[in-house]
C-alpha cells in the first residue's frame, strides 16, 4: 500500500509532512505541521489530506493536486535555462494576475549597471549622449553645470545609492532620499538640485527604453524658498566707492556691474574691442570651467558706459602686462585668460568689510551690484527698457521685441545712470586704488 505521506522532525522538535504526488510518486516540499507531538501531527497531515494544504495566507486551502501543480512549475523554472526573456515573462504572467506589483526590467544591458555608476556617465560632458544630444540640437549646456551636477551626485547621492542597480530604483527609494537630505538641514532648493540629478537621467533613460517604468514620475515637487539677495543702501555704495580697494580689477568690476547691471561672468570676460566710444558690448561670459562662453540666456547686449566708467576700465587695461592684440581688461598671470572669478568676490568682501557691512548676514554678494542696478533705474525709466540693457530677457520677450537694442533706448538707459549714478560714484572718478 502507498503511502499518502511522511512525517519528521527536525531540529526544533516540529514535525514536518512530505506529501506524495499520486501522479509522480514524488515528495512535495516538506510543510510545518507545528506540532512536536507526533499524534497531533499526524491528526493534522490526515486534516490537510482531506480539506487542503494551508496556503499561509487567508485564502482557501489547496488541494494536494493543486499543490503538486505548483511545485511542478516552480522546480521547471529552477531547472530551465532561463534568460532574461523568459524571466520577464514570468513576472508579466504574475503581474497580470494581481499577484506581485514591482517594475520588472531585464538584468542584463545598460539598466543592469548601478545607478551611481550610470549617472557618472550621465553628467561627464564629453562622454554623456545626452549631453551631446543637447548640444548636437542647438541647446546651451555648460561643463560648469555638468560639473556641480556630478558634485552634487559625489556628495549626497552616491552614499545614499550605493550599487542600487539602475533599473532597480525606486520612487519610494527617491522619496526617501528627499526626507533624508530635508533632515540634515538642507535647503529646499539643494534638495530639489540633487533630486534634478536623479530625475533627469530617469527620465531619459525611461525615453530610450534602458528602462520600462520612470520611477521619478509622481515624486511632489518642491517650494523652494532661498533667502532674498541683500542690496546695498545708497549711502554704502557711495562710501564704497570712496574707500581704497586691495586690488583695482575688484574695483573697477564691481563699478562695471553697478552702473550696467553686468554679470561676474559678463564682466570678466570683456576685452578692449568691447569698449566702445558710449557703450559697452557685452558678448560673451567666462567661467573658469567653460572658458568664454555666450551670456546666459544666449543673448548678446550692448549696455551704455558711462564716461567715468571707461575711464577706469581704459586706466586697468594699461596695468595689463600681455602685448596682445585684444587683451582681457581684468587681466590674470596669463594672456588668454581674465582673472579668476575669486579675486572679484574676496575685493568686494574686503571693501565690505572696511565698511563694517555684515554682507554675511545680509546675503550681499558680487551680483547684488545687478540688483542695484535694476532697482536704481527702474525709479525713473521703463523696466522694459532696462530689462533689455541688463539681460533680463525671457524667451518670450526676446521675440516680442526687436533682437537689437535701439540707439536711442541705450541713449535714454544711460542719461537714467549718470542721473542715478552721480551722487554714487564721483565725477570724475577719483583715484580709489
Amino acid at each position: 500500500m502507498c503511502r499518502d505521506y511522511y512525517l519528521h522532525t527536525r531540529e526544533n522538535g516540529i514535525y514536518y509532512v512530505e506529501f506524495i504526488d499520486k501522479v509522480s510518486g514524488k515528495k512535495l516540499t516538506a510543510r510545518s505541521t507545528g506540532e512536536t507531538e507526533l499524534r497531533k501531527a499526524e491528526l493534522k497531515a490526515e486534516l490537510w489530506k482531506t480539506s487542503g494544504i494551508p496556503t499561509g495566507r487567508a485564502r482557501k486551502p489547496r488541494s494536494l493536486e493543486e499543490a503538486a501543480g505548483i511545485e511542478f512549475v516552480l522546480k521547471a523554472i529552477r531547472k530551465s535555462d532561463l534568460n532574461s526573456d523568459d524571466a520577464l515573462r514570468v513576472v508579466s504572467a504574475l503581474t497580470s494576475m494581481g499577484l506581485i506589483d514591482v517594475i520588472a526590467t531585464k538584468n542584463t544591458g545598460r539598466g543592469a549597471v548601478p545607478f551611481v555608476q550610470f549617472l557618472e556617465t550621465f553628467w561627464d560632458y564629453n562622454k554623456s549622449e545626452y549631453i551631446q544630444d543637447k548640444l548636437a540640437h542647438g541647446y546651451r549646456f555648460t561643463r560648469g553645470h555638468a560639473q556641480k551636477c556630478l558634485q552634487r551626485l559625489k556628495k549626497d547621492v552616491k552614499p545614499f545609492f550605493g550599487e542600487t542597480k539602475l533599473n532597480a530604483v525606486t520612487t519610494d527609494a527617491l522619496k526617501k532620499l528627499t526626507r533624508q537630505l530635508a533632515a540634515r538641514g538642507l535647503a529646499t532648493s539643494t534638495i530639489k538640485h540633487n533630486l534634478l540629478v536623479c530625475k533627469t537621467a530617469l527620465n531619459w533613460a525611461f525615453e530610450q527604453g534602458i528602462i520600462s517604468a520612470n520611477p521619478s514620475i509622481g515624486i511632489t515637487k518642491f517650494v523652494v524658498t532661498n533667502k532674498d539677495r541683500g542690496v546695498l543702501t545708497e549711502a554704502e555704495a557711495k562710501t564704497i566707492f570712496s574707500i581704497s580697494w586691495k586690488d583695482k580689477r575688484a574695483f573697477v568690476a564691481s563699478l562695471v556691474a553697478c552702473t550696467t547691471g553686468a554679470r561676474q561672468g559678463e564682466i570678466l570676460a570683456l576685452r578692449l574691442s568691447d569698449i566702445k566710444e558710449d557703450t559697452l558690448n557685452i558678448a560673451h561670459s567666462y567661467s573658469p570651467v567653460d572658458g568664454l562662453k555666450c551670456p546666459k540666456n544666449g543673448h548678446k547686449r550692448i549696455a551704455p558706459l558711462l564716461p567715468a566708467v571707461k575711464t577706469a576700465l581704459l586706466d586697468l587695461l594699461k596695468e595689463n602686462p600681455h602685448d596682445v592684440s585684444d587683451p582681457f581688461i581684468f587681466y590674470s598671470a596669463f594672456p588668454d585668460k581674465p582673472t579668476d572669478p575669486l579675486v572679484i568676490r574676496k575685493g568686494l568682501r574686503n571693501a565690505l568689510k572696511k565698511i563694517k557691512v555684515d554682507y554675511i548676514d545680509r546675503n550681499i554678494v558680487f551680483h547684488s551690484w545687478r540688483s542695484y542696478f535694476c532697482s536704481k533705474i527702474t525709479q525713473i525709466i521703463d523696466s522694459e527698457k532696462v530689462a533689455k540693457v541688463s539681460g533680463h530677457i525671457t524667451d518670450e520677450v526676446f521675440k516680442k521685441y526687436a533682437e537689437h537694442i535701439e540707439v536711442k533706448q541705450i541713449q535714454e538707459v544711460g542719461k537714467a545712470a549718470a542721473k542715478v549714478f552721480q551722487s554714487i560714484i564721483p565725477f570724475p572718478l577719483k583715484k580709489a586704488v
